[in-house]
């Protein structure tokens, strides 16, 4: 029997998509493309669920197959070639909300 989550594996294709919404980034590497998601980071930071995110300076989506690692907080990532450091992760139905930081020294 088919689910309901196999039949949303197939929008994510138009919701990650580079010619409406997102973006191809180097991370750790590889060329993955995400979607920049700075309305909601903003909305994270003033709420008070954001509280320990007001350092961050991204917020993507990023389909979790195309990642060919397991994020965590607390991990530094390199993307586009600049350090970050991983303030968040969230996984829901296939694609992971990642926030990140300025690294720490």
């Amino acid at each position: 029997m088919v689910k309901l989550r196999d039949f949303f594996q197939s929008d994510y294709d138009t919701f990650i998509n580079t010619d409406e919404f997102a973006v191809e980034v180097d991370i750790e590497g590889n060329m993955v493309k995400v979607v920049m998601d700075s309305d909601t980071l903003t909305k994270m930071q003033l709420s008070s669920s954001g509280e320990g995110l007001a350092n961050s300076e991204l917020l993507f989506h990023v389909e979790k197959s195309k990642l060919n690692f397991t994020p965590f907080p607390g991990q530094d990532l390199m993307v586009n070639e600049k350090l970050y450091y991983l303030n968040d992760v969230k996984e829901d139905e296939g694609l992971y909300t990642i926030t990140l930081g300025v690294a720490r020294s």
